[in-house]
């Protein structure tokens, strides 16, 4: 929740302005009281804890989309989370190269939408990968041909699903791409005095880097926000955990209780039709085992063994003793 400032401090605050006695710093010191800065152009939205479960949400993505992409690239990937700041949508949009390869996408059931920025170095370079060239790919900023957008919309949607994985902890979205732009002029998706969240990453494909970009509107978070809590966080990760290990459990217990055949080979001879059609009662097929020979255990209708054992009685039963596991 964001800070309310008592009648005494903005009085404080239009005092000192009146006498120009504010430092640089964000904070001034009267009395024993500590005045905080506060820009009312620019409310806070989002509390630092709220941004902190963010922060490890993103750094999980990150992680698994560098990757996905460095073995979709066939070359060493690396993401990382550089900030996340709070700020309005028109400053995103000044700060925002153009052209730009915007995504615009929704995550439903979360109304509105969200953008993925993504700048030409790093689009470029991924699509030079792409089509099998080494390089880092062309330094002109320009639009995407139909081909390069085709290739940038598989990409996006295959970084949407790594979203949609890191984000499960918090939230059951599901991201989805609805348009490319490359104006950010034309990707009004909030009013211009909106806050948003602006998670920023650095890519560096081996030698080349670029920056990347996520902003998530505070419309679009806010339904979600009270998920957005540290302790919450890790409380659902423990609960997800013990489900997981209760359900392996499960499994385990049920496999362990499902019966599968086991058969034994004493050995093997190779017989022609007539001598198989000639066979009566009574006949002896001398096997090529000897009789200290490991037998071959084959397990279900596996054609390949499984372990070598050895004959035995177990009472009055005929049995076998597993010995070791089957090799050539």
């Amino acid at each position: 929740m964001a800070e309310i400032l008592s009648q005494e401090e903005i009085d404080a605050l239009l005092s000192a302005l009146d006498v120009e006695e504010i430092p640089d710093e964000t904070t001034v010191t009267k009395g024993a009281r500590r005045i905080k800065e506060y820009d009312f152009k620019r409310p806070d939205k989002f509390s630092k804890d709220q941004i902190r479960t963010l922060h490890m949400v993103m750094e999980g993505f990150a992680r698994s989309w560098s990757t996905f992409l460095s073995g979709k690239l066939r070359s060493l990937v690396h993401v990382e989370i550089v900030s996340i700041d709070q700020l309005p949508y028109e400053e995103f949009i000044k700060s925002t190269f153009s052209p730009s390869v915007i995504a615009v996408i929704s995550m439903e059931p979360l109304e509105g939408n969200a953008l993925f920025d993504i700048s030409p170095p790093v689009a470029f370079s991924i699509i030079e990968r792409l089509v099998g060239g080494t390089t880092g790919g062309t330094t002109q900023v320009r639009e995407l041909t139909e081909i390069e957008e085709a290739l940038m919309v598989n990409v996006v949607s295959d970084a949407l699903r790594v979203l949609k994985t890191a984000m499960g902890d918090i939230v059951q979205a599901n991201p989805r791409l609805e348009a490319i732009e490359y104006n950010p002029q034309f990707t009004q998706i909030v009013p211009p005095s909106d806050m948003t969240l602006f998670v920023s990453f650095e890519m560096r494909i081996e030698e080349n880097r670029g920056m990347i970009g996520l902003c998530l509107p505070h419309l679009l978070l806010e339904p979600v926000l009270a998920e957005l809590s540290t302790e919450r966080f890790f409380r659902r990760a423990k609960e997800e955990h013990d489900d997981f290990t209760s359900r392996a459990d499960r499994f385990l217990s049920t496999l362990g209780q499902s019966g599968l055949d086991l058969r034994v080979e004493v050995g093997s001879v190779n017989l022609t039709i007539k001598q198989i059609l000639d066979l009566v009662p009574g006949d002896v097929i001398t096997l090529p085992t000897r009789l200290d020979a490991l037998f071959k255990v084959f397990m279900g209708d596996d054609p390949n063994p499984h372990f070598f054992a050895r004959p035995g009685l177990i009472g009055r039963f005929k049995g076998i003793e597993i010995m070791d596991f089957y090799e050539e």
